[in-house]
């Protein structure tokens, strides 16, 4: 029989911008999901494991945000609002995911929808455009809206999604699925996020 189990997340987050982008963003994230699995929620078998099981959080435990962030205008003086910056500027932001201190047997998965979140500002003049050279500003998931495992390296950081132009309110769905060989203890690990900006 295995003992209960209790995961609690502390979300941590690691902001990288590459490629052409000049300007400097911000990442925001808000909320973290736990998860709590009981000895009533365990598989009690011999022989059997619990890890097709996944104890899900809820669609929007953990919503984050890319902004670029205001900036001064040399010479001239005043300052471009994160609305100016997001609406003349755009660049498709891709957002890689990985945790540590993931204990072993313990798969941590993420995901979220397509079009999901709020693009920022609504309108830009990037809209409309007869060519949109890097598509319309939308999310696109990289497994469609399936799960997607998060791998427990900063080496092997994994894409989970990408959206064209600055977004809000993205949510992120966790789900763990726990062998019976974790330890029943309380365990706590990070998760970390990087944006990477490109013209591309």
């Amino acid at each position: 029989m295995k003992k209960a189990l209790i995961y609690s997340l502390v979300i941590l987050f690691n902001t990288s911008i590459g490629y052409a982008q000049i300007l400097p963003g911000t990442l925001d994230v808000s909320g973290m999901p736990s998860f709590v699995q009981s000895i009533e929620d365990t598989v009690k078998e011999a022989g059997a494991d619990d890890n097709t099981v996944g104890f899900e959080s809820d669609f929007d435990a953990t919503v984050i945000s890319y902004v670029l962030d205001p900036t001064s205008i040399p010479l001239i003086g005043g300052v471009t609002s994160s609305e100016q910056n997001c609406s003349l500027n755009i660049f498709r932001y891709t957002v890689y995911m990985h945790t540590d201190y993931t204990p072993p047997g313990l798969l941590i998965e993420a995901k979220t929808t397509f079009n999901s979140g709020v693009r920022f500002p609504l309108s830009s003049p990037y809209d409309n455009l007869p060519v949109q050279p890097l598509g319309p500003r939308d999310l696109t998931p990289t497994s469609g809206s399936s799960y997607i495992a998060i791998p427990n390296n900063g080496g092997q950081a994994i894409k989970v999604f990408e959206f064209v132009g600055c977004r809000t309110d993205i949510p992120i769905q966790f789900r763990i699925k726990a062998s019976a060989t974790v330890p029943g203890v309380i365990a706590t690990y990070n998760i970390h996020y990087t944006v990477v900006g490109s013209l591309l």
